[in-house]
């Protein structure tokens, strides 16, 4: 016998669904970190993204099951798989506009699921729907070759069920500013950024960080290392307080590892294939994400782009 419970969650924020992914179809220029797009050029990017985890780190970090505080491991899964349309456009010279959504397919997996005095050998609980929506700018402070830039974004509930279980997101407004650096020689290129993100609600404001590492093999190959986390300033809070532990309602400290190759499959269209890690943490997931992303580094009819000044 098996108990399944589904919620599908149609969003008041379809219309931002719709346009955020259509401009994920548009040819672009591929600019990266700290660089800003050239004016009225567009960089779009489509991606796919999935995980099976059976742990997290608890607030202290050590590596537990994905029961809440107090219950038994009995193998709980999470699963989740989401598709992330990102865009970003030069406004000006030193003015680039960026915005991402996520549509989502969660699905949390338990053994053994005990309802109303019965005890049944598998639960599911299923949400399907569109997740934040993310807005943001990026000024640039000083050209190449050494970039400086400063960027803003807000992270909007696309309307989403805060009932819903598991959770989309966790239904707050956050705030975030960032100051990002790059260089690049020849075939390689790093960038890197730190910043704060002041979040809504009872959760814990965060400092952000990243370094990213990349550059090109052969012709038509491209490859990326990354490293970011986040660091929760205050104690890390746990999920939930349900029988399952959710990453959405989490205020983590993370570290995460990213390794990704990509190659040119058609002029002008990279094809990516990516495993983030979740290598530590206090209340994130742990494990591994499979990713593979579509991008457009052209301006339609105008060739390949360089880095702005």
């Amino acid at each position: 016998m098996v108990a399944v419970k589904e919620r599908s969650e149609t969003t008041r924020g379809l219309s931002a669904s719709i346009l955020v992914l259509l401009l994920a179809t548009v040819p672009a220029c591929a600019l990266a970190g700290a660089w800003t797009q050239p004016p009225g050029h567009l960089y779009a990017r489509l991606s796919f993204a999935g995980i099976n985890a059976c742990h997290r780190f608890d607030s202290g970090g050590a590596l537990i099951g994905l029961e809440g505080p107090g219950m038994p491991a009995r193998g709980t899964e999470y699963r989740g798989r989401e598709m992330r349309g990102y865009a970003e456009y030069g406004v000006t010279a030193g003015l680039t506009a960026y915005g991402s959504l996520t549509l989502k397919w969660i699905r949390t997996v338990e053994p053994l699921f005990i309802e109303r005095f019965r005890v049944v050998p598998e639960a599911f609980h299923r949400t399907t729907g569109a997740g934040d929506l993310s807005l943001g700018g990026r000024v640039r402070i000083l050209g190449a070759p050494w970039p400086v830039s400063l960027a803003g974004e807000v992270k909007i509930p696309s309307g989403y069920s805060g009932r819903a279980n598991p959770s989309l997101g966790n239904g707050q407004v956050d705030t975030t500013v960032r100051g990002l650096v790059g260089g690049s020689a020849g075939w390689i290129y790093s960038t890197a950024d730190a910043g704060w993100k002041h979040s809504g609600g009872s959760y814990q404001d965060q400092v952000l960080y990243s370094l990213e590492i990349g550059g090109r093999l052969f012709r038509d190959y491209r490859w990326r290392g990354v490293a970011r986390g986040s660091r929760s300033l205050g104690r890390a809070a746990e999920g939930s307080s349900g029988p399952i532990f959710d990453p959405a309602l989490a205020n983590p400290q993370t570290l995460v590892l990213d390794a990704a190759l990509g190659e040119e499959i058609l002029p002008g269209l990279d094809l990516e294939a990516g495993i983030p890690r979740g290598q530590s943490g206090q209340n994130p997931l742990a494990g591994n994400t499979a990713e593979v992303g579509l991008s457009w580094p052209l301006a339609a009819g105008r060739g390949r782009c360089g880095p702005s000044a």
